[in-house]
């Protein structure tokens, strides 16, 4: 069967499925004919690498015409207005909610909707001092909604804090009180500039829908020379910004390359698998760059909301257990990363080892010329390899220990990392304990704090987030966020329903551990 027909079969295929909405039809077939434009004419040896699974390229388009991942400044459209777009500038809040409006249907991303909705807290404070607080809130409860009912996928990105604020607060409640798959939620906390009353709102806003991600605000921002944005499942980006491209590297097929041992893989399959990443991700950039021109021709850069000279591309790693597993098991070592001290060790020793390696990276089109090594935190369709640097599903240890596991990793992934902690429902008990947990781990050096009740509606999946509710009734009809069938892939599939809920009780108290 030639290409052509096995493309007119696929969309005869899609548009008759009924658990799609037009407009997911529209969008799916829409991305079933960017997948067939011709591939990346990649050199033998990247193309190989690609083929074999070594490298993956995230499904993004096979002739790269928009970033990845954009975080426009959105603080220039509300002060300045808009040509393009025929806008005045934001005079009132409803002015500012217009405007945000209007920008979120014209930001492109992988997902072809926006991954960043912008510092809403630090936007719309300034438009919210005439309005009491029951008008704010009314506002915006209205505005969380519309976020969820027009733009339908869970990798749009909120983010909020330090600081306190009346709009922060504000959201936050309504958050906790609609339970939303969208938007994504980061709050970036900041010891002595968060308030401690504001932190308990926000462990308690978990406890109730597992949201928001918290974010070590201190510790991520010493990566940026300016502003920077939790984005997508969690990447950390430049503000005005972003990412051209993210291709991510196979730890566990990465074994392959070497004969067994440790330091044959780190003096000869790491320095094989920095090049042929390197070489793949120059392509795609100049490809989008050069050949595509998107940032010559797009209003949001002629007006100034993104910036090219801010954009970096992204070096991706997952499989961190399983390559560790295996060079443990090669030596005759029954340790498993994030249970055993000696596999740890050796897997910060891995990583660390990439990270030093991708600092040396010089790519042109990318901020100061430099590549960002990210933990990226897996698709749906992963089943031999765990994301990032997290602990295999199923063999989780407590929260705490999982922690003191985990957090020396976080250190070098400066465009973002993340693990996922399960909890039993019994937390909800002793909210306490999330307090001093995301205290501790953040001063044994996390960069982001991530929970997942086991018995909350919303679910983790990969980073974003989905209903167990809107999964089962997707089974059985069309449901309108386009991220619900990744959910039920990574439930089928990625088994992450098979986490393991894990208590805090007096023997594992998180004070005694850090």
């Amino acid at each position: 069967m030639s290409a052509y027909q096995t493309l007119l079969d696929d969309a005869a295929r899609l548009v008759r499925q009924t658990n799609l909405t037009p407009a997911q039809k529209q969008l799916a077939l829409y991305q079933r004919l960017e997948a067939a434009l011709p591939g990346c004419a990649y050199d033998d040896e990247v193309a190989e690498a690609v083929s074999s699974g070594l490298l993956h390229e995230m499904f993004e388009p096979a002739a790269p015409f928009k970033p990845r991942y954009t975080l426009p400044d959105y603080a220039i459209t509300l002060n300045q207005g808009s040509a393009f777009l025929e806008l005045e500038p934001a005079e009132d809040f409803d002015d500012a909610l217009h405007l945000l409006t209007i920008l979120y249907q014209h930001v492109p991303s992988v997902t072809t909707f926006p991954v960043f909705l912008g510092h809403l807290d630090t936007l719309l404070e300034p438009y919210a001092a005439e309005l009491s607080d029951e008008q704010l809130y009314r506002k915006l409860r209205r505005f969380w909604q519309m976020i969820d009912r027009i733009v339908p996928d869970s990798f749009a990105h909120v983010n909020l804090g330090p600081q306190d604020s009346r709009v922060g607060r504000t959201l936050l409640r309504i958050d906790a009180e609609l339970a939303q798959a969208v938007p994504n939620l980061t709050f970036r906390y900041q010891q002595g500039i968060t308030p401690d009353d504001l932190l308990e709102q926000l462990t308690d806003n978990i406890i109730r829908c597992n949201k928001p991600h918290i974010a070590n605000h201190e510790r991520i921002a010493r990566d940026f020379e300016g502003e920077y944005a939790n984005v997508s499942c969690f990447n950390s980006l430049p503000l005005g910004g972003g990412a051209h491209t993210l291709l991510r590297l196979n730890l566990r097929v990465s074994f392959g390359l070497c004969d067994g041992t440790v330091e044959d893989y780190l003096a000869n399959a790491l320095p094989r698998c920095v090049d042929l990443m390197t070489r793949g991700l120059a392509h795609r950039i100049n490809a989008l760059v050069e050949d595509t021109q998107f940032y010559r021709h797009h209003f949001l850069c002629q007006e100034g909301l993104l910036d090219p000279a801010k954009f970096t591309a992204m070096f991706g790693i997952y499989g961190t257990a399983e390559l560790v597993n295996q060079l443990m098991a090669a030596q005759g070592k029954t340790g498993r990363y994030g249970l055993d001290e000696e596999a740890n060790v050796l897997a910060e020793r891995i990583i660390a080892a990439y990270a030093e390696a991708v600092e040396s990276i010089r790519l042109p089109h990318c901020l100061n010329n430099k590549v960002m090594l990210h933990a990226q935190s897996g698709i749906s369709c992963d089943t031999e390899e765990t994301a990032g640097t997290r602990i295999p599903i199923g063999e989780e240890p407590d929260p705490a220990s999982y922690i003191r596991a985990t957090a020396r990793m976080h250190t070098y992934f400066q465009a973002g990392v993340s693990d996922i902690l399960g909890f039993d429902p019994t937390i909800r008990r002793n909210p306490d304990a999330l307090v001093r947990l995301i205290k501790g781990g953040f001063r044994l050096g996390m960069r982001v704090f991530t929970a997942n009740l086991s018995d909350s509606d919303l679910v983790r999946v990969t980073g974003f987030l989905v209903k167990k509710s809107d999964i089962e009734k997707y089974r059985q009809q069309a449901e309108r966020h386009t991220s619900t069938a990744l959910g039920l892939e990574a439930v089928d599939v990625g088994q992450i329903l098979s986490r393991q809920a894990r208590t805090l009780n007096h023997e594992q108290n998180p004070t005694n551990l850090w």
